[in-house]
């Protein structure tokens, strides 16, 4: 996330509960951590990545590279 951060610099308009790393990463944690325990496990991270389109673009940017 930092490095998303790093390469889109000031051309992004974020909203304030979104304008650092940290606080992008607790918002989709949160989300994604449907019961609450703290952790992510497998079937969190995949749903949540699936309902998520942000996360969606953003995991997709590497599509193809690796």
């Amino acid at each position: 996330m930092k490095a998303i951060f790093s390469m889109v610099g000031n051309h992004a308009n974020f909203k304030d509960d979104d304008n650092t790393p940290e606080k992008r990463v607790d918002r989709i944690f949160n989300l994604m951590d449907t019961d609450g325990n703290g952790e992510l496990s497998k079937e969190e991270f995949l749903q949540g990545a699936k309902q998520d389109k942000s996360i969606v673009q953003a995991l997709s940017l590497y599509d193809g590279l690796v």
